[in-house]
């Protein structure tokens, strides 16, 4: 019988929000899955999570990972993956994006130069248990701790994990014809002016190469394409704008999408919600 209620369970194909006043841009999340599968993504901040059913494979750097019980997902911001369930009943899993903003307080505290994670998984079951009740507590409204005991969890979990899994990180020794500071540049452009219409040809000139020399070397050198990045980012970036509370057709325009419809079928393609149910979760 308890299996049967967990198959049921988990093909709602969900994904619920929060956000936390002890750190107001964190995101912590709940999710569902069976059949649902995440391509080729990023994120701009750090990303921890666990599973507590089934197992999560996804693959990082051309490496294939397995995310299961005791296991915890390191995932550095601005670095592709994918992730999809191992078994056919799929998993339940539990998410906490930490700012880099507040990595790098926690790092300048610690006199330490600003950190990565060297692995996107780690075996520490330790570390699991004590992020599921870390993020319980961020999560519970009736948790019982104090905001000063949560706080403290947090700040504690953080240097924690770092401690034990970063690195300094340092620029990639993979021969590309696009250079790593090339790569960077374009990244930029793509950051500070997602809302322009760009184009492939423009970009591609701009680096003197075609636009098929263009399109191969940036998925080679990133995991994604140029469209599939620039997409991504600018979720990652509506996301954040929708929880500061901003009106979804301003968001849209801001992001570089064509309306807010665009928007909702991109949004929720992504992340299995609306905006509209998403900004109500987390403001």
């Amino acid at each position: 019988m308890a299996k049967k209620e967990w198959r049921r369970e988990v093909t709602e194909e969900k994904i619920e929000y929060w956000r936390n006043p002890i750190v107001p841009e964190m995101e912590l999340s709940t999710a569902s899955f069976q059949q649902f599968e995440f391509d080729q993504h990023v994120h701009l901040d750090y990303h921890i999570g666990v599973v507590t059913k089934g197992g999560q494979k996804y693959q990082h750097k051309g490496e294939s990972y397995h995310l299961g019980k005791g296991c915890i997902s390191t995932l550095n911001p601005d670095e592709a993956h994918n992730g999809q369930s191992v078994e056919a009943q799929g998993y339940q899993a539990n998410v906490m994006s930490i700012p880099i903003t507040y990595v790098n307080q926690i790092t300048a505290e610690l006199n330490i130069k600003e950190q990565f994670f060297a692995s996107p998984l780690s075996w520490d079951p330790d570390l699991h248990l004590a992020f599921l009740h870390l993020h319980k507590n961020l999560t519970s409204p009736h948790a019982k701790q104090t905001q000063l005991q949560i706080e403290t969890s947090l700040m504690a979990f953080t240097t924690e994990i770092f401690q034990r899994y970063g690195s300094v990180k340092t620029a990639s020794h993979k021969q590309h014809a696009l250079s790593y500071q090339q790569i960077i540049d374009i990244k930029s452009q793509f950051h500070d002016e997602m809302h322009y219409a760009f184009q492939l040809e423009g970009l591609a000139a701009s680096m003197g190469l075609s636009k098929f020399q263009f399109l191969r070397q940036f998925k080679a050198a990133t995991g994604m394409t140029p469209h599939a990045y620039l997409k991504r980012i600018r979720l990652e970036y509506a996301k954040k704008a929708l929880a500061k509370g901003e009106a979804m057709i301003d968001i849209a325009l801001q992001v570089g999408f064509f309306d807010q419809s665009h928007l909702n079928k991109a949004f929720k393609q992504a992340f299995l919600v609306t905006p509209s149910h998403f900004q109500k979760r987390v403001i």
